[in-house]
């Protein structure tokens, strides 16, 4: 299925924002960062996208890094040719077991709130929906999003077969399970609100000589977003779909009384951004879980950073694995999350900015970065 790009209601509330005013003439702006990525590097890079293998066998508490309670113990998952490919191998470098299991486990464990009815949102290959059935006993039902149809289709069937030897109660939810092809959450429009919406969702702007519809593209790149008038902000930020997912989650009222969105973020720029970003969408952000993860495809993704940042955006920050393992090595995701400022001034001294850090990853340094998980919750009214 190729690409949607759906209008952003969005559009109907915000004023008009020209874009060279938004980011002057001065080759800062987001379309003049794209004429820079040329067609070649893009095409070079795209190869460290690619799921080689259609199947991977996965044992949980390998994967995890915890025994399940609620799933099996082993399944099978299978990948479509749009499919995000999930670390197996390196978990260390997954967005589920270092953003989504943390997240989850956390918010759990700390009684934020009931979860009985769970959507995510740009699922990939669906282990992040697998892991909400094993952490939440409430769960009930469930919802899961990306951009294409055969990426849906294949993580639902992932889920499926996570609970072949579940209880009945578990199975029930996985075959009851919403599963639908769109743009961030337009495909849950007129849905019953949700207690947890979780979202990951790619950051850098496709560039101009890019095609979403073209392997794994869009799991790392966002296509045009100017019609949905981000904050200039967050759009310096490379955070626009983030934006648009806690805008959506407000106005298409696809959120419980007590609901929250979990957003997944790379830490690759600073905390107080992020909650800007939800103070500016309308809700109150906080902190739930803090960790770190190697850098996947770090040609690919270290590179397009380096290219926004040399045209004026940013700046981003990465670290080399080995500091983050040394400071994160007393704190677990929760508690990072309490003591998020004391580490981030321990990590200032290691810090290297996006150029910097594809020197050093093509020197053979493995570089890192921080993962946030904002949870937000609407302002009151």
């Amino acid at each position: 299925m190729a690409p949607i790009r759906l209008p952003s209601p969005i559009e109907e509330s915000l004023p008009t924002i020209n874009p060279k005013k938004l980011y002057g003439n001065n080759n800062n702006g987001v379309d003049k960062v794209r004429d820079a990525v040329h067609k070649d590097t893009f095409e070079v890079k795209e190869n460290e996208l690619h799921a080689t293998k259609k199947s991977r066998n996965v044992t949980f508490e390998n994967f995890y890094g915890h025994k399940p309670t609620r799933v099996d113990r082993r399944f099978d998952v299978t990948l479509s040719d749009h499919s995000y490919l999930p670390k197996i191998e390196n978990p260390r470098a997954d967005w589920v077991v270092t953003a989504a299991t943390n997240a989850f486990r956390a918010y759990q464990h700390g009684d934020l709130g009931q979860v009985k009815r769970f959507a995510t949102i740009g699922t990939g290959s669906g282990t992040d929906v697998i892991a909400a059935l094993d952490i939440f006993p409430q769960i009930e039902a469930v919802a899961l999003t990306d951009l294409h149809e055969d990426v849906v289709a294949a993580a639902k069937s992932n889920v499926l077969a996570s609970t072949e030897k579940s209880d009945d109660a578990i199975r029930a939810v996985a075959s009851t399970a919403v599963a639908r092809a769109g743009d961030v959450l337009v495909p849950l429009k007129g849905e019953k609100p949700f207690d947890l919406i979780y979202e990951n969702l790619p950051n850098i702007p496709l560039p101009n000589a890019g095609d979403l519809d073209n392997g794994q593209a869009s799991s790392t790149y966002v296509g045009d977003r100017t019609l949905d008038r981000i904050p200039p902000f967050a759009s310096t930020a490379l955070l626009d779909l983030h934006y648009v997912a806690l805008w959506q989650a407000k106005n298409f009222n696809l959120l419980s009384q007590t609901g929250a969105v979990l957003s997944s973020m790379g830490g690759r720029v600073d905390i107080e951004t992020m909650l800007k970003l939800a103070d500016a969408a309308g809700f109150v952000g906080r902190v739930v879980s803090l960790a770190w993860k190697e850098q996947s495809e770090p040609e690919n993704v270290i590179g397009g950073y380096a290219e926004f940042e040399n045209n004026g955006l940013g700046p981003f920050y990465f670290y080399p694995t080995a500091a983050l393992e040394k400071v994160f090595a007393n704190y677990k995701p929760a508690s990072a999350a309490l003591c998020r400022q004391q580490i981030e001034i321990k990590l200032a001294p290691h810090r290297l900015d996006a150029t910097t850090a594809l020197q050093r990853y093509r020197e053979g340094e493995r570089i890192g970065h921080t993962v946030v998980v904002l949870a937000s919750v609407l302002k009151a009214t």
